[in-house]
């Protein structure tokens, strides 16, 4: 189980989505995430890699980078950190919880593998165009947002030994898609997603089988994350993946605030 001292989950996590958005730190430990092209929460969101005794004393400073950029405050914070004095913080300035995020790793391996599926490493400018195409498709369900996903592939396809972006072909046309990131002795696997005609075929299942074997090679433990309102934790506990910890997530509602 991880260990809830050690920040090295949270770490690649950071690393990860600051490729998404500006990431602030305010601390060793606290920061602030932005992002200018992308308006969902899960982009504009404040943390920590852990949480310490003076943790309460930072949600202001987090308060005024939101609210320099006219945001709603949202916060993800470790349910097993969390103890009554910042509990009663948050509560007084008018959070409350909304949602939580599953935090994985990987135990007993238990995928199923659809033979037919090619895997490939994405290069060149086709490649990445079809892994935006599936990201896309599985997350939104339309292209709005390919000019900003285009941009983010674009930084960190060149950067390999921290990451690697995945592609899965299905005859013939991409199916399935993942980003493989690499910190310390962690490998994240982050966008996991199978276009919505594709479902049902085992593609994830088949990525994150090679993504497995690909961090026990490099020495690694293989982790993700999944929000609970996004409903696909099970298929992930049914794969061989646990939960680690738990996130809540915080937001700020002015209404509620306690004088």
């Amino acid at each position: 189980m991880a260990d809830f001292n050690d920040n090295t989950y949270e770490s690649n996590e950071v690393s990860w989505w600051s490729n998404w958005a500006q990431t602030t730190w305010l601390s060793p430990n606290a920061y602030v995430m932005l992002s200018q092209e992308f308006d969902e929460y899960f982009f504009n969101r404040g943390g920590f890699l852990e949480i310490t005794k003076g943790a309460k004393k930072l949600i202001g400073p987090m308060e005024s980078e939101f609210e320099a950029r006219k945001l709603t405050p949202h916060l993800f914070l470790q349910s097993g950190q969390l103890d009554a004095s910042l509990l009663l913080t948050l509560e007084k300035q008018g959070y409350r919880i909304v949602d939580q995020m599953s935090v994985m790793e990987i135990e007993e391996p238990s995928f199923e593998v659809n033979p037919d599926l090619k895997i490939e490493k994405v290069t060149g400018k086709e490649g990445v165009k079809d892994w935006v195409g599936v990201y896309l498709d599985a997350f939104y369900g339309e292209s709005s947002q390919a000019k900003a996903v285009t941009g983010v592939v674009q930084r960190v396809i060149g950067a390999e030994e921290m990451t690697t972006l995945l592609i899965g072909t299905l005859d013939g046309r991409p199916a399935g898609a993942l980003a493989l990131h690499r910190t310390d002795k962690v490998c994240g696997v982050y966008c996991v997603g199978t276009r919505r005609d594709q479902r049902g075929r085992h593609i994830a299942s088949t990525m994150l089988d090679l993504a497995h074997r690909q961090a026990v090679e490099e020495g690694r433990r293989l982790i993700l994350q999944t929000i609970l309102s996004d409903s696909v934790e099970g298929l992930y506990l049914k794969l061989g993946f646990r939960r680690a910890y738990m996130k809540d997530l915080f937001v700020k509602d002015p209404r509620r605030t306690l004088k």
